[in-house]
């Protein structure tokens, strides 16, 4: 789910055997065969899916005749389908093998969307969200762990990296299609249903033509020993990665409600407003790798959580909607980083044990996810939607907080032992 993130962040400066054009040891070839271009073009669509989601909850709001609370049970939908990939995902690999998994999550993502656009129904919608943030973030695993083990070594790193920039960019142009279906008066639906539209294509190019043999099959995973216990710097640092994924979901769900009620923007152009954020997110993730390499997780993410109150203050402040936007962009820049640092330093107060410290984010993540669009929703029924995005910086300020109470430094982390988006299993685990 939820989106696609820099896989290169490192916790300390003091790596001298990481080259920063690179971010390992030495600078990655490798050739982009069919199988990679597959698993490119499906991570494309997934970012599609995830930012064109995200506007269309409030559309969809007016479609239904509910409250914000009820809307923003689509996004809690989203998240409980994301955890419950946490779950199943293993399991499911192991006994189908990662070949057929691969087309069957891409399947479960459009059946999902197609539920959630078939109709006005609310248990209906939610159901959908469900199921396509369960066959959304199995995509994403799975295209994770393939390329790591198809790409050796540093390889494998440059091609999850190319392909969560791919997703990225992609995404940037779904708030853009919802907006814009809105705008001609063939509806919201349309732009989302893009989604399947693409995953039949892309199955259609290379669903026969990718040999089954190349996908690397799943190895049994290595369960690390020892007390399953984890340290109160570890729950803090898990604390402050809930309170980023708190930061983005509010931020992409509604925003666009704020714009049409109080800056006045029409449905369509409204909606396009997460595409400033998704801007200023993919830049910041394109960008970023000097400064991982450079400086210290703790510092750049309090850089990044004063970038999103700055860019926060400009939109919610403004009236003016290009002013807006502007600051949507600037809060994009902001969390772009937030949840690869916020995992990171989870990872390196995990004591060794990144496998169980990124099992319990995730379902810390995807509780965020979950609630807080939802409790927002409830919050501005009563007293407005702008009003109730002054929550925003409150969970900023609990982040911050997380951050300067460490007692001490988190370890540093190989760049391999993180996962590149929120709901990643390990490489290992699928």
């Amino acid at each position: 789910m939820y989106r696609l993130r820099r896989r290169e962040v490192v916790l300390t400066n003091n790596h001298p055997d990481i080259d920063g054009d690179a971010g390992t040891s030495t600078s990655p070839s490798f050739v982009r065969d069919r199988l990679t271009w597959t698993i490119y073009c499906q991570l494309a669509i997934y970012g599609y899916f995830l930012y064109a989601f995200t506007p269309s909850v409030t559309l969809l709001r007016d479609d239904e005749h509910t409250s914000r609370a009820v809307s923003g049970l689509h996004g809690t939908g989203l998240a409980v389908g994301t955890m419950l990939t946490a779950v199943l995902a293993p399991r499911l690999i192991r006994r189908f093998g990662r070949a057929r998994m691969m087309w069957a999550a891409l399947a479960i993502m459009s059946a999902g969307v197609i539920v959630f656009v078939s109709c006005s129904v609310v248990a209906v919608t939610i159901g959908g969200a469900l199921l396509a943030g369960f066959g959304g973030t199995l995509v994403l695993n799975i295209s994770v762990a393939v390329l790591t083990a198809h790409h050796a070594g540093a390889a494998g790193g440059a091609a999850v990296t190319q392909a969560n920039g791919l997703g990225s960019g992609c995404g940037i142009f779904a708030p853009l299609l919802v907006g814009g279906a809105v705008s001609i008066g063939i509806g919201w639906r349309s732009g989302v249903l893009v989604t399947v539209v693409l995953a039949i294509a892309v199955a259609a190019i290379f669903g026969r033509r990718v040999d089954v043999n190349a996908i690397p099959p799943a190895k049994e995973h290595d369960v690390a020993t020892g007390s399953r216990r984890l340290s109160r710097e570890y729950w803090r640092a898990c604390f402050v990665l809930v309170m980023t994924n708190a930061v983005e979901f509010s931020m992409t769900i509604w925003s666009s409600d704020v714009l049409k009620n109080h800056d006045g923007l029409s449905k369509g152009t409204a909606a396009t407003g997460v595409t400033a954020i998704v801007t200023g997110m993919t830049i910041g993730r394109l960008s970023s790798s000097r400064l991982a390499l450079r400086y210290s997780a703790d510092a750049l993410l309090l850089c990044v959580f004063g970038l999103t109150i700055a860019g926060f203050g400009v939109f919610w402040i403004s009236t003016n909607p290009v002013l807006a936007f502007v600051g949507l962009f600037v809060v994009g820049l902001g969390i772009s980083l937030q949840f690869p640092l916020a995992i990171t330093r989870a990872v390196g107060f995990s004591d060794g044990r990144p496998d169980l410290a990124t099992s319990y984010a995730a379902l810390g993540g995807g509780f965020a996810v979950g609630a807080a669009p939802f409790g927002l929703g409830a919050l501005a029924d009563h007293i407005g939607s702008h009003t109730a995005m002054l929550v925003v910086p409150v969970f900023v300020a609990l982040g911050v907080i997380g951050v300067v109470t460490a007692r001490r430094p988190p370890k540093a982390v190989v760049a391999s032992a993180v996962p590149i988006a929120f709901g990643d299993v390990h490489p290992s685990t699928a």
